[in-house]
């Protein structure tokens, strides 16, 4: 906001970007999704790559608002989402541990992201800080889409004794709606 003469509008800005992610969250549980939680996730970290993408090309600090309400959306429905897949996906005897790992991760990523975009920013002004999270956001989203071949396994190809992560998920979603 330094370069548009703004310094004051920062404030309001991450007021109205952290504020968009409660309805975000709030509506996100209160739908049932058909969608598996593998492809939300995609959807999701897809929708916060183009918000992030469109953080370069915002000119003013109205525009970086709207794009900022976009971002800041997708952060509840994501971190649901890892939840809903760690309980999926792991033991029940390790639950705790991997959602312990997971906000260790989440925390540690946090500070990581903050250094680099720091670093960026001196260096490149804050274009160079949105291009830092662009990158982290698309990385994300490969993530995303190589999860979906892991989460999904070819149906019929499965060799383990276990069912496989979506049809545990499935098995669950219906037993908990009856």
């Amino acid at each position: 906001m330094v370069e548009h003469g703004q310094p004051g509008a920062a404030a309001p800005i991450f007021t109205v970007s952290s504020g968009s992610g409660l309805p975000a969250g709030w509506l996100y549980g209160l739908r049932r999704w058909r969608a598996a939680p593998p492809v939300q996730l995609l959807l999701a970290t897809g929708a916060l790559m183009f918000g992030t993408w469109l953080l370069l090309t915002a000119g003013s600090p109205f525009g970086l608002g709207w794009v900022a309400v976009l971002t800041g959306a997708t952060i509840p429905p994501l971190l649901a989402l890892l939840s809903q897949l760690a309980e999926s996906t792991v033991h029940p005897s390790v639950l705790t541990q991997a959602f312990s790992w997971l906000g260790s991760a989440s925390a540690a990523g946090s500070a990581g992201a903050a250094a680099v975009s720091g670093w960026a920013i001196d260096a490149l002004g804050s274009r160079g800080g949105f291009a830092v999270t662009a990158a982290a956001a698309t990385a994300m989203t490969l993530q995303s889409l190589a999860g979906l071949r892991l989460l999904h396994p070819p149906t019929g190809r499965s060799t383990r004794t276990q069912p496989a992560p979506q049809a545990r998920w499935r098995s669950r979603t219906r037993n908990s709606s009856r």
